[in-house]
C-alpha cells in the first residue's frame, strides 16, 4: 500500500481514499433509491438489500482505521456533535418546509442518518479504552448478537446501532497497513469477487423470499422484527468479506475522483436533506426519474458537487464560525489543590518511611548527633502538621497572595532535604548497608 503521511496519524494512502469514494456513493445512491424506485422497480429492490448490508458497515471499519490518533474531546465535539445536531435540525426542516410532520427528537436520531455521526462520536471517546480489551472483536460481536434480543437497545441515542456496528469499528481500529499488504499481495484476492457475489446475490435473495425486511440490517431493531436471531450474523460475515474485497481490488492510485475521499462529511450532511426536498417537490416521482441509471447519474452530480473544495470550505467555514463562538480558546483552569485531600494518606506513608530511615540513619551516629537529627526532623514533621491543619480549617481556601514571612520552616526542609540526599529514600535498606561499612572502615582508621 503506497503510504503518505496524514494528519490522523495512521498510514494514508489513496486506497483509503478511493474506498472512501465508493462507499460514499453507495450511501448517496442506496438512499436515493429507495424513495421511489424500489417500489416499482423488483430488479433495484435486490440492489437496495445488497447495498444496504454492507456500506455503512464497510464506512464504520474506515472510520475505525482513521481513529488511531489519540482523541480529543473538544475536536470530536467540534467535528462530530455540532454536525449531529445541525445535521439532524437540517433534515427536520426540510421534512417540515416540505409538508411532512417530524417530531424534533434530537436524542432519537431515526427518520435521519445522523445517526451514524452520533455513533461515530461515541466509539471515539471510547475506543481508546476498549480497544485494549483482549479478544474485543468477538466479544463485542457475541454481545450485539445478544442485543438483538433485548429491548432496551432501542433508536433512543441510536443506542442499537452503536452496539451493533461497534465490532466493524473496533475491527478497523485494530486493522494494520500491514495486514492490507498481505491481503493486496494474496495471489489468490481475486476469489473474493466470486465470494461477494454470491453473498450478494444469495442473501437479498433469501431475505425478500422470507419477507424479511431490510431494517434488520440497519440495527436499529430487535430481532422479533423478523423473528430471526442468526441473521444479524450473516450482516458480518457478508460486511468483513466485502471490507476485504476492497482492500484487495480497489486501485492504489490517484484517480480523478479521489480528492472526494477527503470531503465526505460534506456529503454525507447534505445528501438527505437535499433528497428530502427533491421528494417533496415530486421531483423523484417523475417518469424520467424512475429509471436507475438516471439516479446513477444523479446520485454522482451530487456527490462531485457535494464533495467539492467550495462546499468543503461552506462546512468547515459553519463549524469553525459555531466552534468559535462556543468555546473559549485556551482556556485553563485554576489549580485550587483540592484533589491534594485524596493523596493524603499516600503523603503520610512517604513521611514515615522518611522518618523511620531517618531514625535508622540516627541510631549509627553519635548520641549528640542523633539526637540533632531526631529534632530536627520532629520539627519538620510538626511544621508540615499544622500547615496540613491550616488547610483543613479554611475549607481548602487558597489565597494567591499570601507570602511565606517564617524563614524557619525553608531551613527546616532544607535540612531535610540534606538528609534526602544522604539516605537516597528509594533505597534505604542498601544505604544502611553502605553507612555502617564506612563506620566501620572509619573505626578502622
Amino acid at each position: 500500500m503506497k503510504q503518505r503521511t496524514d494528519s490522523q496519524g495512521v498510514p494514508y494512502s489513496y486506497l483509503v481514499d478511493n474506498i472512501k469514494v465508493v462507499l460514499i456513493f453507495l450511501v448517496v445512491f442506496n438512499h436515493l433509491i429507495a424513495f421511489q424506485l424500489v417500489k416499482v422497480d423488483m430488479v433495484v429492490r435486490y440492489v437496495w438489500y445488497g447495498i444496504t448490508i454492507f456500506h455503512m458497515p464497510a464506512f464504520i471499519f474506515i472510520s475505525g482505521y482513521l481513529s488511531k490518533k489519540p482523541q480529543d474531546v473538544l475536536k470530536n465535539v467540534k467535528n462530530l456533535l455540532i454536525p449531529y445536531i445541525l445535521g439532524y435540525s437540517l433534515t427536520w426542516y426540510a421534512y417540515i418546509w416540505t409538508g411532512r410532520s417530524m417530531d424534533y427528537e434530537l436524542l432519537r436520531p431515526s427518520g435521519t442518518v445522523m445517526w451514524y455521526v452520533l455513533a461515530l462520536f461515541a466509539y471515539r471517546l471510547t475506543i481508546e479504552a476498549l480497544g485494549k480489551i483482549r479478544f474485543i472483536v468477538p466479544l463485542s460481536i457475541i454481545f450485539a448478537l445478544w442485543a438483538g434480543t433485548r429491548p432496551e437497545f432501542t433508536t433512543y441515542l441510536s443506542s442499537s446501532r452503536i452496539v451493533v456496528f461497534f465490532p466493524l469499528f473496533v475491527a478497523g481500529y485494530l486493522w494494520k497497513s500491514d495486514y492490507t499488504d498481505v491481503v493486496r499481495k494474496f495471489k489468490g484476492k481475486w476469489i473474493l469477487i466470486l465470494v461477494s457475489a454470491l453473498l450478494l446475490y444469495a442473501v437479498p435473495n433469501f431475505m425478500i423470499a422470507n419477507e424479511i425486511p431490510v431494517d434488520i440490517f440497519r440495527g436499529n431493531h430487535t430481532y422479533q422484527l423478523s423473528g430471526m436471531d442468526d441473521i444479524r450474523l450473516l450482516m458480518y460475515l457478508v460486511s468483513f468479506v466485502m471490507v476485504l474485497t476492497f482492500l484487495a481490488l480497489i486501485p492504489d492510485v490517484k484517480l480523478p475522483v479521489t480528492f472526494i475521499g477527503r470531503n465526505t462529511m460534506g456529503i454525507y450532511f447534505f445528501h438527505y436533506p437535499i433528497m428530502i426536498v427533491l421528494n417533496g417537490l415530486l421531483l423523484l416521482s417523475i417518469p424520467q426519474m424512475l429509471n436507475v441509471w438516471v439516479l446513477f447519474g444523479v446520485s454522482w452530480v451530487l456527490v462531485l458537487i457535494l464533495g467539492s473544495k467550495p462546499v468543503s470550505f461552506l462546512y468547515g467555514g459553519i463549524l469553525n464560525l459555531l466552534t468559535f463562538i462556543l468555546f473559549k480558546r485556551e482556556k485553563q483552569v485554576q489549580d485550587e489543590g483540592l484533589e491534594d485531600e485524596y493523596d493524603e494518606d499516600d503523603r503520610y506513608e512517604i513521611i514515615l518511611k522518611r522518618k523511620k530511615a531517618i531514625e535508622e540513619l540516627a541510631a549509627t551516629l553519635d548520641e549528640e548527633d542523633a539526637r540533632k537529627v531526631k529534632d530536627d526532623v520532629a520539627a519538620v514533621l510538626e511544621r508540615e502538621t499544622e500547615e496540613q491543619e491550616e488547610i483543613r480549617g479554611e475549607d481548602f481556601f487558597v489565597d494567591e497572595n499570601l507570602e511565606m514571612d517564617d524563614a524557619g520552616a525553608p531551613q527546616e526542609f532544607e535540612q531535610l532535604q540534606d538528609l534526602d540526599d544522604i539516605l537516597e529514600i528509594t533505597e534505604p535498606q542498601g544505604e544502611m548497608e553502605v553507612l555502617l561499612k564506612n563506620k566501620e572502615e572509619k573505626a578502622q582508621d
